[in-house]
């Protein structure tokens, strides 16, 4: 059996799928697009006169729902399956979109630049229990209205990894679409074999703005896999309960599910959420406080009896440095969301509200990951029942450690950290160096850059890739960094 974490009752989980479904059927959704609304309108859904929103009519959720892929597989950029979210399956990602990192050698709180994404992406790469990447911050050194889809170029350029992303305005996504089918043969390829999921978050409560319909609607047109992610603030812009957030929530993520499978029967989507709880006192949005952990263990459940793949911003901090608040809520959210089968756990690396990206906390986090996936591995019987002889030879010998039993299991039964975390006694680690956790994790970042080994990318692929991004910039823009020597051989 696989340790498994469940909030509510399976009459509780239809109850709240039912209410939802009422709520987009009485209330409807906004949309801050007119070509969406015109496009919906010609596949059924109607604009109340009244209030100018678009309702959604029962049987049409249900078939959206019905035509929605339960499992998604994502592949690399040479075509190879990488990760396949479905049912109970657990993959640990970094955030994805903070605006500075915490630089590692100074630590002072900055704005990025493309070295630091490139320096991430080598890193990441090399760590052990993150399954794929994330374009997990934004250069400040390129032209903004690109810097989307540049910081994807440069997660293709320097790695073979899936990759979560996104774009930020109406017209992002065909660009950065283009830039992933130049690693397919064809457009259809890309659809068949996607290489990236992309975020499109609804406003709450209850609408669509015209950035994140237009990008929903391009990605179901292109066939790039969405998690659809409300942005919640509980007490503030959705009912303080959870039983009543979780009813808006659901009501918007299946108002996305049912916009894309109208478009595109068979789209791939997921569920997905980043919830906050509102503080009352500080008027802060904290989304690891505990109210938003349950939250997001609850729209798991939801999405489980949906039959869809499942991601959450969890294994993430509020904190503003790498300090024991920092680790107890990141520690917290792993070990939830790996307990509650969530397939996508976006977290991993970010603290300060989803703002601030720090790689000595991606380091650490990792190992957090891996220790979250170890707890819920299926426990079962391996050779360990009937114990009475096991037990015999323990009262006989009086320990265990070469018996044949523990011979053929230590290696998958006990969890052996890497060097950032400390396990030593007193003498040895002080024989060590007496290394503090910034000195254990900076080693070993230095260690997986210098063993870097992704090749560049053949100077044909990188130069179209290039005359993608610049394909609508004027002549006298300023050139594109070239990040010399950052592309290891």
């Amino acid at each position: 059996m696989r340790p498994n974490l469940s909030l509510l009752e399976p009459p509780l989980v239809d109850r709240v799928i039912d209410e939802a479904c009422t709520v987009l059927e009485r209330i409807g959704v906004q949309l801050r697009d007119p070509r969406a609304v015109g496009l919906l309108a010609a596949r059924g859904l109607v604009t109340d006169a009244a209030t100018q929103r678009l309702r959604f009519p029962r049987q049409v959720v249900d078939q959206a729902l019905a035509s929605a892929p339960q499992s998604i597989t994502l592949f690399d950029r040479d075509g190879r399956s990488a990760a396949v979210l479905e049912g109970d399956n657990v993959h640990f990602v970094p955030a994805s979109s903070a605006l500075h990192i915490l630089d590692r050698r100074t630590q002072a709180i900055r704005e990025p630049g493309s070295a630091d994404l490139v320096e991430f992406v080598r890193l990441a790469d090399g760590l052990h229990h993150l399954a794929y990447l994330s374009t997990a911050f934004v250069p400040r050194d390129v032209p903004q209205a690109i810097a989307d889809a540049w910081r994807l170029y440069l997660v293709l350029a320097h790695s073979r990894s899936p990759v979560v992303s996104g774009a930020f305005t109406a017209s992002g996504v065909p660009r950065m679409a283009e830039l992933m089918a130049t690693f397919r043969s064809d457009r259809a390829e890309l659809a068949r074999k996607p290489l990236a999921i992309f975020t499109c978050c609804p406003g709450t409560p209850l609408r669509w703005g015209e950035d994140s319909v237009a990008n929903l609607i391009d990605c179901a047109e292109w066939g790039i896999p969405v998690e659809i992610v409300p942005v919640l603030l509980l007490g503030m812009i959705a009912p303080v309960t959870t039983l009543g957030a979780l009813v808006l929530h659901t009501a918007e993520v299946l108002s996305g599910i049912t916009i894309a499978q109208l478009l595109r029967p068979g789209a791939p989507v997921i569920f997905g959420g980043a919830p906050a709880a509102f503080h009352m006192r500080l008027m802060t949005n904290p989304m690891s406080a505990v109210e938003a952990l349950q939250l997001n263990c609850a729209c798991a459940q939801v999405a489980k009896r949906l039959r869809l793949p499942c991601q959450a911003y969890m294994a993430l901090s509020d904190a503003k440095a790498n300090d024991p608040q920092a680790g107890m809520e990141t520690g917290v959210g792993a070990f939830l969301a790996a307990s509650a089968g969530i397939n996508s756990v976006s977290g991993p690396g970010v603290l300060d509200f989803v703002n601030c990206f720090s790689l000595e906390k991606l380091v650490f986090d990792d190992e957090i990951a891996g220790q979250a996936l170890h707890f819920v591995r299926p426990v079962e019987v391996r050779g360990d029942l009937p114990a009475v002889e096991l037990i015999g030879e323990l009262v006989r010998s009086e320990r265990l450690l070469t018996a044949p039993h523990t011979r053929r299991h230590w290696r998958e039964e006990l969890y052996l950290p890497g060097p950032t975390v400390d396990r030593c006694n007193w003498n040895q680690w002080a024989e060590q160096g007496s290394r503090d956790w910034r000195a254990r994790a900076n080693a070993v970042i230095d260690q997986i850059l210098a063993a870097s080994v992704v090749p560049p990318l053949e100077p044909a692929l990188d130069a179209e890739l290039r005359r993608i991004l610049a394909s609508d910039r004027s002549d006298g823009a300023p050139p594109l960094p070239r990040l010399a020597g950052l592309q290891r051989e």
